[in-house]
């Protein structure tokens, strides 16, 4: 319930207002004079404050200048409590920022009216307010698809305000602020912990802009804009010193936010926290927002577009604070600049001088860090910002994964860039995820880009098995297991940068019978990768051909490791009765559903070394029942005479009580040594004597 705060001398009075409001469920505040009044209201903000004039120690009027001067309580609803009715009183109020007054005595009713139509009228103007000062969920997400694709960011005012506006046409200096690699940032936070993240920066970013003058017109998610007008009390050089002042100020914030992302978000490889700030100077529509006595403009106009081009080209310049020669200019020899250049910017085809902005040779940068000089409109349109950002940036990750995976039947070829990766096309779809061709942006090397298709809602062990996956590969490097480059995972989207084989897997080598050395060749660095993986505690339980990748010099490495179990945690421990793998390639304890080891990799290993022997499968059925019950009680069938030699493996491997397997994939690599050992023995012996 709303908090209002009763500032009236007479006792009678301010029980008699208390009580009434107390009984409608409102939470109440009272002091019997006006200094204890201006007290009560800093230390605790009340939605709506009633206040008698004359009073002891300081007047109403008195409390009112000072609570407007106060950027925490300056927007507070304020009502006069009067007992007389002059026009002279009612004036110098209403121009002191008072938005009623209640004339004693009073009813019940009337009081009670009064005060509601007071809130009511505050939160349609703070709702109006928060809605002006933030950019719409479409718009944000435009703004984050554009930062996906590498394709022109959207226009900094809506279409929709532009249609709407009436103002009055004027100079100013426009700042334009924005986080560099946001949307790494956003990839690798959670949605709750990116918005956490924009509260907090931007929260300290609004204190310099507030502090040298001027007025936050717009978040933009990770960007925020402010505008200094100039007027004949804040002359254009002293608004244009000042707006570069602001913009050093926020480069001063960010170098000291870097510190509380850093110890907030420790080893999320997330890059360096920084910003860009443009500045420029030249005429806008200028547009005043909000109640009476509120002080909040909005901009538009080419020279707000001019400084939201210059903050993009901040991070191709290296230079964290542009100006353009107009700011320069207007803001004089108090600014200290370093190197200038002429770019002609994207929508404009003349060049415009711009600078790096050094610091001020006249003034100490400072930023002050607190956020107690932010009315609660603001506060709420930051909290609101950073939620829908956070939302809309991963909104537009969503939205860019599925243009890719509808890119096959749409004919498009343009790639889309997620991160450091551009995608090319999709190479495979799975039950959780989905496989992209992708182009590394640092040395434009072509990778395999595995994106999980989870959804917020969906059985969190899938998401969890997923990460678990990037983990135990990365841990592991070995020839025959797949390389991996990269991974990141956020609240909705967890990604995988491996290596990519053009070549495909082993289910395209295995079109037929092979030849016995290649088939003998292919087991030894199967068990090999297996070997590895199991001395890591990783049991695969999806060992099948497909899984298999083949590089350009025809050396295979064991992939997708989506339903591998690690020994080591207890973080993918598999419920009872739950079988993992393909059917055909599936070890008997678990087409049972029984607990798996090492020894059941073995076995699918074997229905695999069968197969590439003999060019078929050990087991065929017309139903997946018939199907898993030969794995559970069939004998490992037998090899053509021509490959009779290599049975002992194949019984080896796929024995059907674990302990009559062999013991590990050591034990298969022996024997597929004694295998080669006989051959090469029988070819010497039948070789033609010298």
């Amino acid at each position: 319930m709303a908090r209002i705060l009763v500032i009236e001398d007479e006792a009678g009075i301010r029980m008699t207002l208390s009580m009434m409001l107390k009984a409608e469920g409102f939470e109440i505040a009272a002091a019997d004079n006006g200094r204890a009044g201006i007290d009560a209201a800093r230390a605790a903000t009340p939605d709506l404050i009633l206040c008698d004039i004359n009073m002891p120690e300081m007047n109403g009027f008195e409390v009112l200048e000072q609570l407007r001067k106060d950027p925490a309580l300056a927007a507070t609803p304020f009502v006069f409590l009067t007992a007389r009715v002059d026009r002279g009183d009612m004036r110098r109020g209403m121009n002191l920022g008072a938005d009623d007054y209640l004339t004693k005595p009073f009813t019940r009713d009337e009081l009670l009216e009064t005060v509601t139509a007071r809130l009511k009228k505050d939160e349609i103007s703070r709702e109006a307010l928060t809605n002006q000062l933030i950019a719409s969920n479409t718009a944000l997400q435009q703004r984050f698809r554009s930062n996906l694709s590498g394709e022109e960011r959207p226009s900094v005012i809506e279409d929709d305000e532009l249609a709407s506006v009436e103002g009055t046409a004027s100079e100013a200096t426009v700042l334009f602020a924005d986080i560099r690699n946001f949307t790494t940032i956003s990839e690798r936070l959670s949605a709750p912990e990116i918005a956490e993240l924009l509260n907090a920066y931007l929260e300290r970013a609004c204190q310099p802009i507030i502090a040298c003058g001027g007025s936050v017109v717009k978040f933009i998610g990770d960007g925020i804009m402010a505008v200094f007008p100039h007027t004949e009390m804040r002359p254009r050089e002293k608004q244009a010193l000042q707006a570069v002042h602001a913009g050093l100020g926020l480069s001063f914030v960010a170098d000291h936010f870097r510190a509380w992302v850093s110890e907030r978000h420790p080893n999320r490889d997330l890059p360096e926290f920084a910003i860009g700030v443009g500045i420029h100077t030249g005429e806008v529509t200028l547009c005043r927002v909000g109640g009476q006595g509120q002080q909040d403009f909005t901009a538009i106009g080419d020279t707000v577009n001019i400084a939201a081009r210059l903050e993009e080209q901040t991070k191709e310049l290296g230079w964290p604070v542009v100006a353009s020669e107009a700011t320069i200019a207007a803001a004089g020899s108090s600014i200290a600049h370093g190197a200038s250049c002429s770019l002609i910017l994207r929508g404009r085809s003349h060049a415009i001088t711009v600078y790096e902005v050094t610091g001020l040779t006249t003034l100490t940068i400072t930023a002050d860090r607190s956020t107690g000089g932010l009315s609660a409109s603001m506060l709420e349109a930051l909290t609101a910002n950073a939620n829908g950002a956070a939302n809309a940036a991963k909104g537009a990750l969503r939205d860019m994964l599925k243009a890719v995976s509808d890119k096959t039947d749409t004919g498009e070829s343009k790639p889309t860039r997620i991160g450091n990766y551009h995608i090319i096309e999709k190479l495979g779809e799975g039950a959780t995820s989905t496989v992209y061709l992708a182009e590394r942006g640092s040395d434009h090397e072509q990778i395999a880009l595995k994106i999980l298709n989870s959804r917020p809602g969906d059985d969190p062990d899938v998401i969890q098995r997923f990460v678990q996956e990037a983990a135990m590969i990365s841990r592991i490097g070995h020839t025959n297991i797949v390389r991996i480059f990269d991974h990141g995972f956020a609240e909705d989207c967890a990604y995988i940068a491996m290596e990519y084989f053009p070549r495909g897997s082993l289910t395209q080598v295995v079109g037929g019978a092979l030849p016995k050395r290649q088939a003998l060749s292919l087991l030894a660095q199967a068990a090999s990768a297996l070997g590895e993986i199991h001395r890591n505690g990783i049991v695969h339980r999806d060992v099948k051909p497909s899984n298999f990748m083949v590089r350009e010099d025809g050396v295979i490495a064991l992939a997708d490791f989506g339903v591998a179990k690690d020994l080591t945690t207890d973080v993918t421990r598999t419920q009872a009765g739950l079988s993992f793998g393909s059917p055909y390639y599936m070890s008997p304890e678990q087409a049972m559903g029984t607990e798996t080891d090492a020894r059941s990799d073995l076995y699918s290993l074997g229905v695999i070394f069968y197969e590439m022997l003999t060019g078929r499968r050990p087991y065929e059925a017309d139903s997946l029942h018939e199907l898993m019950q030969k794995h559970v009680e069939a004998p490992p069938p037998k090899l053509p005479p021509e490959v009779a030699d290599c049975q002992e493996i194949v019984d080896g491997l796929m024995a059907k009580a674990p302990a009559s397997r062999y013991s590990g994939a050591d034990a298969v690599l022996d024997a597929i040594d004694t295998v080669w050992t006989r051959a090469a023995l029988a070819a010497a012996r039948q070789s033609p004597q010298a």
